[in-house]
Order: C-alpha cells, then structure tokens, then sequence
C-alpha cells in the first residue's frame, strides 16, 4: 500500500520519530493520505483493527441528513495493512446501520446497536433506533447474534477494556418523532467472558449526550464532547471504574460551532488522543490536566470519523465529513519505531528478541567475517544499543565501581566517537559474583538513558552531552542484594520505566524522559529479583521471584498476577498476541498465560505448563508457534506453543545469559562460552551453522541491524559482518 502526501515530505520523514507525539514546542508532523481510499464517501461508520487488518464497517453515505436504505454503507470490507500493494477485501455484510459502536476483543468484532433508516429513497424519511447487536469472526468470516441492547440505543459510542464493553450515552429516536425520543443518562457494560452476556447499568451521569466520543484509559471512562439538548459541547466527563463516580475531565479546547461535536478517542502508546474538528491531533496530558498537542496535524478536518491505532507506530484517521461534503481519504500518522532495521534500542531489542534486521552473517569464527573487535573502557554486563549507525555500551571501573563509563561508538568501524565517565553515586563492591554495569540502556531520537548498580540514572544525548541525572540510591534507599541489580530500563514514548526489586524497600518506577522527574512510584514487596519488565502495547508484564503480573502503565498498579512460580528471577516475560510466556529454573513453572482477569489468576488464566523445559537466565524466545527455551544445563527446549509440550531437546555448548533472537527467518542462540547455533525458524531441529567466538569473559549481550550482530562480552565489544577483511587467528 502506497502512501501519497500533498505536501513535500522527504525531508519530514526523516523527523518521524518515536517520540511523535511531540511536545507543543516541537516542529508538528504532517500525515499522509492513502493513495487507496476508501470505497464510499462515508461518515458514522465503525472501523477496527485485528490481527494487522482493518476493518471498516457501514456508516452514512450520501448528502447530509439524508436517510434512506440507499443512504446506508453497503460496505463491509478489511485491509492487509501488512501487505504491500494490498486491495480492500470485501465481507459479508450484518445489518445496514450508522452511528453505532464497533470494537474488538478476542479475535471478534462487535457492533452494537446504531441506527438505520427502512424507507426508500424517495419515501419520507423513517430513521429509527435499533437494539440488535452481532460479533463478526474473521476466520470464518459469518456474522452471530449477541445478546441485544436492553433498548434501541443510536449515536451513542462504545469502547473495550479487561474483556468488557462500556456504552455511553445516545438516544432513541423513536421513529423520528421529537415526543418519543429518549435521551439516557444511564451507560451500559457487558462482560464478554460471560455466555450469553449480560448488559448491565452503569451510574447514571446529570449530562446527557450524544454524537460523543468514549474511551477507557488508565481506570477510568472518558465520555467526551458531543451534543445535548441545547447545543455542541466540549466537556469532558469521567467515571471511575472503581467506585463508580461521576467527576468532571479537562474541557477539550474545540471552539467554534462544533467545539467537540462528532470527535473521536483511542488509546495509543499508553496515552488517549482525540481528534475533533481541528487540524490538530491532541492528547491528555501525563497528569490528567490538560488536553496537549500532540504534535499530528491532518490535512483535511473532519468529525464522525475514526481515529485507530494499528501498531505502535501507525495511526490512522478513517473518513468521516466536513462541512462541505462525506470524506472517503484516510489519513495515517506514522512514528519512527524504535527497534528498525538499523536501530535496537533497548534490552531484547523493542522487548521481543525480535529482529528486523536483513543480510546478517550466517557463519563466522575469530578468522571469518569479523568486521572489528574493540576493548571497552571497562567492564560490563549490560547488551549494546544501536541508534543511527552508534553503539552504546556502559560499564564500570574499580574495586567499588567508582567510576561508571557511557560510550559510544560508530557501527561501521568501531571507532570510539565519544567517552562519558562520571563518580559513582554509591561504592558498588566488585567481584565475580555481583553485577557490574549489568542494567541495560534504552535509545530514542533525543539520545541515551543508563542506569547503574549506584542508583546513578542520566539522561546524554547523541553527542554525549548529559541532559539529567538522578541518584535513586537517595531517593529510594541503598540498592542492595548478593549480585547486585540486573533489571534494565524500558521505555516508552515519553516516559522510562524501571524495576527495582532487592531485599531492602523495592519500587517500580515511572520517570518523564524529558526532566527525569518521578511520574509515579510504587512500593513493593522485598523481594530479590534480576528480570526485566516486558513493555508491550498491551501493558507492563513483570516476572519475578514467583510471581508473574500485568501492570497498569498509568499508575503502576498491579492489574492481576499468577503466583506459586519458582525459579524465575532473571528471565524476561515474552509476550505474544494475548499470551505471557514466562521461563523458570524449575521444572514445571515454565508456563503460558492467557492474559486479562483481575486479582489472582493462577487457576483461570494458566492454559499450560512445560513439564521439562527450563530457562534460567535467558528469556524464552516466541516464534510463530513455537517457545525456545535454554536451560542452566545449556539444553535448548523448542515447545508447542499451543500445548506446552516439548517437541525437541537439544544440548548446546552451554548456557546462554545473552538473548536468544530470531531474525531474517532464523534463530540464534548465544551461548556464554562465544559459540552460536543458528537454526530454521520453522520449529524443526535444522541447524544452519555453528559458530564460535574467542571472548575474555561470557558473551552477556548482544545487538542486531541489518547486516551486522554486535556481541558483548565483559571488556569487548565485537561486530560480525560479511567481509572480505578475513584474517588469521591472532
């Protein structure tokens, strides 16, 4: 699929990064507009986003507050939005419909309600308000009823959350009859793990509203803007979840006639956007205060339209009107992701231990097809980072790590390109048995975020230049532990996220990118854990010391937990679809879990557990429908990822601390002893090569882009490259 812009975008493209949703005082980026657009000029239609497909679904077509079955969408069709050149697909069609809600949740599409006009085109006008609701299965592509509203509802909108569906506001229209018309107060929800499902009231809200929009979004049900019985409104009200009180948001800053009329919401990246009539794409502030610019202008404004996250690096703008006529464009807004072919940003890469990297090395050894080896300035435990052709390391010198070292240094040769060393907040003792430099960085366009064992956290950007720096020793207590710490940073657009876990006071932590300021903390129980939270799309995934759980990206709060794990204090949670696949020392604690629920999970929410497949140090590795695990023992455990099953045993050298990743349709398992066995990544035993490196210490990390794999070693740092410049062994 092309993308056309109307304005010259070569240069801006290459501003297109992560952090995208820019603050005020940054340059805004323009979308582009699909050259495909949409079949139908279409507003008060339904639009999703499953499985890398889009679903758009009915609306209104023709002249405005014209309504006739020939003024309904006959449309119901999807989009590959993974596929290059794809075509809009055509779907059966449920029941003709505008201003209804469409969501989806496990694999299905709901649509809920709307309303639909039964006259012919040149009959007086008989629009009504409908009640039915149906679920749309993609794999099957055939249509089920659902239970149906309580009573016909339209211009109402819905949203998604923890498997349940929140209606907001809306009316019946009684046939068009201003003396029937019924406004309501009162919202709706239904627990979808329920069958048949229940609607159930929500608390009642003073306002009432309608042509609105509605999101969850840290706890919280967000109706926004709309319309009531007096005019257009841009008031924003919200109900907590939790105690089920009605309280008033921020007022949207829509001005004119339509103020927030027709807007839309979505929660993307962790923050809730909204698009109004405006050009400017806004977002709710990090403290809920204030709606912000977030940086995205649209070419074209429009209401009634849909505004929908298709990853974490595309949003999409779908149809909708103006004032002069039914839109078919769509609008899509893309950020620069962070892991590309030519970035790997953080621990695991984006987190997945999945590479977009092409042409890497197949074979290699200490003579063949080494690009550069380089000693760093001290010695370290933590993975490089690639960010613009420069690698990053950290590492630490002296008998208490006294002095802490950031570095980087260029992909294609190797030369240093600069060398930050400052004092070490807190003395580290140093030995064979605590970490040193263990934590790894995380990457963005504004530069470089590290964090030591001293509790040392700071902010440099690209040319080295320190932006903050934070002693968490001070803030939250000496950082203690037999080993030391291993939890690396996670990061999303504007904010860090960091695990402290030790047998003193243990936080979870939130800081702002931008001033290294605390965002939120949370305390937590004492507990001795080296594992990197997973940061997902979906949320925050923490397994550590027996306990695996889903955290709240807003507050830090747990969201439900499955306990009685042992042995899973190093390895990472990898998360895949809906699933967490965690890794334990211990036999049978190697799990899958089916994630959503509130509370205590273990007994609902486990759908299998390995019985021999072990990982003690590195992160279980997910692969189409597959789980790599790799033992103390140095055992490598390829597992159905349906069943949890073990297909195959096979033994490596040995142990792997660095990451086992898949990349270009291959495996690769990096084992502390330098050698490496790349396999097929089809589930079967096929090995492509062995490999090996001669290293001072274990291979602790390692970094992919296209053509080159970056190894890290305690003092070394090496590049493996298809080269010419083969040489003996020294």
């Amino acid at each position: 699929m092309r993308l056309t812009n109307k304005k010259i975008l070569g240069a801006l493209a290459l501003t297109l990064v992560w952090g995208a949703i820019a603050e005020e005082s940054k340059k805004p980026s323009e979308t582009q507009t699909w050259d495909q657009a949409f079949p139908d000029a279409t507003a008060s239609l339904g639009a999703c986003v499953v499985d890398d497909y889009l679903y758009v679904h009915g609306g209104h077509t023709g002249a405005t507050h014209q309504y006739s079955t020939d003024n309904h969408s006959q449309n119901f069709l999807r989009m590959d939005l993974g596929r290059a050149g794809a075509k809009w697909e055509k779907l059966p069609l449920n029941t003709l419909a505008q201003g209804f809600g469409m969501v989806a949740h496990g694999g299905l599409i709901y649509q809920i309600g709307g309303s639909q006009a039964t006259n012919e085109k040149d009959e007086p006008s008989n629009l009504r308000s409908i009640a039915e609701c149906a679920a749309f299965n993609p794999k099957t592509k055939k249509w089920s009823k659902v239970t149906p509203l309580p009573e016909p509802r339209s211009s109402h909108d819905v949203a998604i959350s923890d498997g349940k569906i929140y209606v907001t506001g809306g009316w019946n229209m009684g046939n068009g009859k201003a003396r029937d018309q019924q406004w309501f107060r009162h919202g709706l929800v239904a627990d979808l793990s329920r069958s048949p499902i229940k609607w159930e009231k929500l608390p009642e809200t003073e306002q009432v509203v309608r042509a609105h929009a509605t999101e969850v979004f840290g706890g919280k049900l967000y109706v926004a803007g709309g319309i009531d019985g007096t005019g257009t409104l841009n008031t924003i009200r919200v109900l907590d979840l939790e105690s089920g009180k009605w309280a008033e948001g921020p007022l949207f800053p829509g001005q004119g006639r339509m103020k927030a009329f027709g807007m839309t919401l979505c929660v993307w990246n962790d923050r809730l956007y909204a698009s109004a009539y405006s050009s400017t794409v806004r977002r709710l502030s990090a403290d809920g205060s204030t709606w912000e610019d977030a940086g995205i202008r649209l070419q074209t404004r429009r209401f009634f339209h849909r505004m929908v996250p298709a990853t974490r690096d595309r949003l999409l703008f779908i149809a909708g009107a103006n004032f002069e006529t039914h839109l078919d464009s769509i609008e899509e807004f893309r950020a620069q992701p962070l892991q590309t072919i030519n970035s790997w940003p953080g621990f695991r890469g984006d987190g997945t231990s999945h590479s977009k990297a092409r042409e890497l090395p197949i074979t290699w050894s200490d003579s063949k097809n080494v690009a550069w080896r380089i000693e760093l300035p001290g010695y370290g435990q933590s993975s490089p980072v690639i960010w613009n052709q420069q690698i990053y390391t950290t590492s630490t010198k002296g008998d208490h790590s006294e002095t802490i070292t950031v570095s980087a240094c260029s992909l294609s040769d190797g030369k240093e390109i600069w060398r930050q060393s400052f004092e070490s907040s807190e003395p580290v003792e140093r030995s064979r048995m605590v970490s040193q430099a263990a934590p790894t960085p995380v990457a963005d366009a504004a530069g470089i975020y590290v964090f030591f064992e001293s509790g040392d956290l700071l902010a440099l950007d690209h040319k080295g230049k320190k932006r903050w720096q934070r002693n968490l020793a001070k803030d939250y207590g000496p950082l203690t532990g037999h080993h030391g710490l291993g939890s690396s940073l996670c990061q999303q657009p504007d904010r860090l996220v960091l695990l402290l876990d030790h047998p003193d006071p243990s936080y979870l932590l939130c800081f702002d990118k931008q001033t290294g300021k605390t965002v939120w903390e949370v305390k937590r129980d004492k507990r001795v854990s080296w594992a990197t939270p997973t940061l997902t799309d979906k949320g925050l995934f923490i397994s550590s010391n027996g306990i695996l759980e889903e955290v709240d990206l807003e507050t830090g709060q747990q969201r439900w937990f499955v306990d009685e794990l042992t042995g899973n204090t190093v390895a990472s949670a990898t998360v895949l679809d809906d699933y967490v696949y965690v890794g334990s020392s211990a036999k049978g604690h190697s799990i899958a879990v089916k994630r959503g629920g509130k509370g205590n999970v273990t007994g609902s929410h486990v759908i299998w557990k390995a019985a021999d497949a072990t990982s003690s140090f590195g992160s279980p590795l997910v692969c189409r429908n597959w789980v790599y695990y790799v033992s103390k023992a140095g055992i490598l455990s390829c597992v159905d990822r349906s069943n949890g099953k073990t297909l195959w045993d096979r033994r490596l050298s040995d142990s792997t601390w660095a990451s086992s990743v898949a990349a270009d349709g291959k495996l690769y398992f990096f084992c502390k002893d330098g050698n490496t066995l790349v396999m097929k990544a089809d589930g079967s035993q096929t090995v492509v090569a062995e490999n090996n490196l001669t290293a001072e210490s274990p291979l602790y990390g390692v970094a992919l882009v296209d053509r080159n794999i970056i190894v890290r070693s305690g003092k070394n740092l090496i590049c493996v490259r298809e080269t010419k410049n083969n040489f003996p062994k020294n």
